[in-house]
């Protein structure tokens, strides 16, 4: 007869993290990064001669982050417990996400070279030809892309690169 109370095996690292509460880590590298920024506030002046100075609220705030972060690892080892590996995206869903930051790149890349219109309809298109037909995501990139350029070179003048449609005079 097996015994059933030995430890069972633990597996690999990857399951090791996959069973971690994820609540946990995440308050205790928060309550880490409003703790360094809390330091860092105390190299800044908190008064000035005419009042508040630029010390107090990087103080305050951070201050205030910590008590979050301890309220929230408190909530996360009680409460709410829930562990890594729910919280961890499928492979669809990593594919989206690295689908996404790929056409932001591209994006960044392609802007200088071809201008605003074209890397922005591109970056568009490469996020909605999965959901769309290929008619709509067309139709979809370029208009979103052509409203946000009147948008923002026409109503707000803000400079956009213009290097395929300067060729046209548009």
């Amino acid at each position: 007869m097996k015994n059933e109370t030995a430890p069972k095996n633990k597996g690999t690292f990857g399951e090791f993290i996959k069973r971690q509460n994820a609540g946990l880590w995440f308050g205790i590298l928060f309550l880490a990064y409003a703790v360094l920024y809390f330091k860092m506030s105390l190299d800044i002046p908190y008064h000035s001669k005419l009042g508040a100075g630029p010390g107090m609220y990087p103080r305050w705030l951070s201050g205030f982050s910590i008590f979050i972060a301890l309220i929230y690892i408190v909530q996360s080892c009680t409460h709410q417990v829930f562990s890594m590996g729910r919280s961890f995206p499928g492979k669809t869903e990593l594919f989206n996400v690295f689908t996404v930051f790929l056409a932001c790149l591209i994006f960044l890349f392609l802007l200088d070279v071809v201008g605003f219109n074209i890397a922005g309809s591109l970056l568009l298109f490469v996020m909605f030809y999965r959901q769309y037909k290929m008619l709509h995501a067309i139709l979809l990139s370029l208009v979103i892309t052509f409203v946000h350029y009147f948008i923002f070179k026409v109503c707000f003048s803000v400079p956009l690169p213009e290097k395929f449609l300067s060729l046209f005079g548009l």
